[in-house]
């Protein structure tokens, strides 16, 4: 990249194309790196506070790179008429302009998400990362074999094939030169390195690769198992539709029977602490509902079982004086608050069953809080206190930038 470009004046047009080729360039690099950053769970866990401040980075970046685009829309025509005997040049114009808009539009219904149903968002962090597993291997690959010492390399190649006896054309038999092979082996690597990447994302919309995988009891090893209601195994919704997506801001606990309770305390009148036996004996009722990430991904048709939350508020007896509940997890880092009267909604649940099995230890198991209609930032995972308040707590995510109200718009 010839960075001099950018502060040039008087350029022919020639030159302002590639001085607004190289503008997108830069832009797409940091975008790759901040998407990548936010896609990895090992960067969640570890910096999670800095994740928020990246992913603003992220979104003004995304909206930033808009410009060079609404620039260069008027002399489009003009490009294409300069590159009219360049087919290939003129497919990679077309590819390039298709994978940005994607982006850039499925991008922006992501930022403002909550101005749309949850099906708008699905179908926007679909487009997003399919733009973005086909766009980025491409960017690299397109920039790979366009640089200056990758051109060199082909010229040397080229003058290493010539040969000193003419050769028979055939089908059979194809000339396949040291430039091709560069090319080619260029390609090879970069499809390599992404495919594991690109495999994990596409595996869940095809059943017949093992993408739809059940829930399992992982590393929580707890026994008694809790025994189905009849309307969760088969579950009554016909299954989940769509895959979690597992998240953590620390080290995943493993609840075992040594360390498991769950407790309710805090301003109620009959403060309860279980231990596993105890809590699997309670009375679990079912439903089904959807489960959506602030993200963007949801899973629809999830049929839970568990205990209403309003029922274990009831039997503790709140006090007057209560305006809050407290939920903790047994990470021992994440907590999130809800209104008394958001708490005491119908579909609130203290779940231990997902599609009749135990929920998984990734997924948040063996008991987390399931809220369908907030985005599931307030569905505390490795849930074991519940704790009435009278002052407003303010959560983890919501204290690192994420709004208090978590309603998603129906």
């Amino acid at each position: 990249m010839d960075w001099r470009v950018f502060f040039k004046r008087g350029l022919p047009f020639r030159r302002r194309l590639v001085r607004l080729h190289h503008a997108n360039a830069l832009f797409f690099l940091i975008l790759s790196i901040s998407g990548f950053i936010l896609f990895s769970g090992t960067f969640r866990t570890a910096l999670p506070s800095v994740r928020v401040y990246v992913r603003d980075i992220h979104v003004w970046i995304g909206i930033v790179s808009i410009l060079p685009l609404l620039y260069y829309l008027p002399k489009m025509a003009r490009h294409l008429k300069g590159l009219k005997k360049k087919q290939n040049q003129r497919i990679n114009l077309y590819l390039i302009l298709t994978v940005l808009s994607a982006l850039i539009g499925s991008g922006l219904l992501l930022t403002y998400h909550r101005q749309f149903s949850p099906q708008v968002s699905t179908v926007a962090l679909f487009i997003h990362d399919a733009a973005t597993w086909f766009g980025v291997p491409y960017t690299i690959y397109h920039s790979i074999t366009r640089s200056r010492w990758f051109k060199k390399a082909e010229r040397a190649a080229s003058k290493s094939t010539i040969v000193s006896e003419p050769m028979e054309i055939n089908e059979k038999n194809p000339i396949y030169t040291r430039r091709s092979f560069l090319r080619v082996a260029s390609g090879g690597i970069i499809v390599l390195i992404f495919s594991p990447f690109i495999f994990r994302w596409i595996k869940p919309f095809f059943p017949s690769m093992g993408g739809q995988v059940a829930e399992t009891a992982s590393k929580n090893k707890l026994v008694p198992k809790p025994t189905p209601n009849v309307k969760s195994s088969p579950p009554i919704g016909g299954g989940k539709k769509g895959e979690f997506r597992y998240y953590t801001v620390t080290e995943v606990p493993t609840i075992t029977n040594q360390n498991f309770s769950f407790t309710i305390d805090g301003l109620v009148q009959n403060k309860k602490r279980y231990n596993w036996e105890q809590f699997v004996s309670l009375k679990r009722d079912v439903q089904v509902s959807d489960f959506h990430c602030i993200t963007g991904w949801s899973v629809y048709s999830v049929t839970w079982e568990g205990i209403p939350l309003r029922k274990i508020l009831q039997e503790a007896g709140v006090k007057s004086k209560a305006k809050y509940v407290k939920f903790y997890s047994a990470d021992g880092v994440y907590t999130d608050t809800l209104t008394l009267k958001q708490a005491m909604a119908q579909d609130i649940m203290v779940a231990t069953l997902i599609d009749g099995k135990l929920i998984s230890q990734d997924n948040g198991g063996p008991v987390r809080l399931i809220t369908p209609r907030m985005y599931a930032y307030k569905s505390v995972k490795w849930l074991n206190r519940i704790e009435l308040i009278e002052e407003e707590h303010v959560g983890y995510w919501e204290e690192r930038g994420y709004s208090k109200n978590a309603w998603v718009k129906s």
